[in-house]
């Protein structure tokens, strides 16, 4: 890769983000790129960091760690893949976000990694907007519940909400999964429940970010074009 190509593509990405919030009514300061790393090697890594990316995403926490030791601490990662129990400790001294929270359990282990560490979590709560029964995510009509029940761990703060759509030839067809996490958002906000912020909605890939960006997504989880497409 040349690091003018990245650059290329990272403006392409901002230029389409700059169209698809003028079309919704948003300021682009809004939305943050997140740029997915996962199974790319740390050359590439470290080549898109140098071209100006600022926050990278990571789907296994494994992986994230021995990336990590190649990188100035001060560079931020997000855990965007589902986290297991017995990598909380792990995930709490290693991210600044944790996307994918969709039970309780989860919640207990990191609230009891926490008070390890003497350090706060800060997490999203990943919900399957789609109604697919394989893979991960609380169901909408539960999400309220666990939000309810999360705020009981004091150590573990819940920022906002999360989605993973399937990748479609026609980036219009997952509108209504995206629509539906904003709807919800907006429900959970009129609870004002203390404590629960709702400031971020991470939803939206390479295929359907602009999607994403006019349903009122201010995360988006980036590989392509800054990365050449995996062989």
């Amino acid at each position: 890769m040349s690091i003018e190509r990245i650059k290329q593509g990272l403006k392409e990405i901002q230029k389409n983000i700059d169209k698809a919030c003028k079309k919704a009514g948003r300021s682009p300061q809004d939305v943050q790129v997140i740029v997915a790393t996962r199974n790319r090697p740390v050359p590439e890594i470290r080549e898109v960091v140098e071209a100006g990316a600022g926050i990278l995403g990571e789907s296994r926490v494994q992986e994230a760690i021995e990336k990590m030791s190649f990188f100035d601490p001060n560079i931020q990662w997000d855990l965007i893949g589902h986290l297991q129990s017995v990598k909380a400790k792990t995930a709490i001294e290693s991210f600044r976000l944790i996307h994918t929270v969709d039970n309780l359990r989860i919640g207990f282990d990191l609230q009891r990694a926490c008070e390890q560490l003497n350090k706060n979590a800060n997490i999203l709560i990943h919900v399957n907007t789609t109604g697919e029964e394989k893979g991960f995510g609380v169901e909408p009509s539960e999400t309220l519940n666990l939000i309810r029940e999360l705020i009981k761990f004091p150590m573990v703060h819940i920022r906002g909400l999360m989605t993973q759509v399937p990748l479609l030839e026609d980036p219009e067809q997952v509108r209504p999964f995206f629509k539906r996490l904003r709807e919800l958002r907006d429900r959970i906000r009129d609870e004002a429940i203390e404590g629960v912020e709702m400031s971020l909605l991470s939803m939206g890939t390479s295929d359907d970010y602009t999607v994403a960006v006019q349903e009122g997504s201010n995360l988006l989880r980036i590989t392509s074009p800054i990365f050449p497409e995996e062989k």
